[in-house]
């Protein structure tokens, strides 16, 4: 059993099928007639809430930034803790 070998294609004939290969795949990509559908317009912008005063926070915050670092530890039971419900969280830092 003979095998024959296929002849070899002419030069540059796998470049131009691969660039007519993309080329038709490009022009094919978005032809859709569908209409666009935008999204519906928003009310405005939605506004943060403002944050409430926690004494708590505040004093735990102003120690903490005032502290150095070889500085004393302070006790913090003489302050009440305060648990606001109509505030939102304060970022830290």
């Amino acid at each position: 059993m003979s095998m024959q070998l296929l002849p070899r294609p002419p030069r540059g004939a796998l470049r131009v099928a691969a660039l007519c290969t993309a080329l038709v795949l490009t022009a094919c990509g978005s032809g859709s007639d569908a209409p666009r559908h935008d999204p519906p317009p928003t009310a405005g912008t939605p506004t943060t809430p403002a944050f409430g005063s926690d004494s708590f926070f505040d004093y735990v915050a102003a120690r903490v930034y005032s502290l150095i670092d070889d500085g004393e530890p302070e006790a913090t039971d003489g302050v009440t803790a305060t648990t606001p419900e109509d505030t939102e969280p304060k970022p830290v830092g």
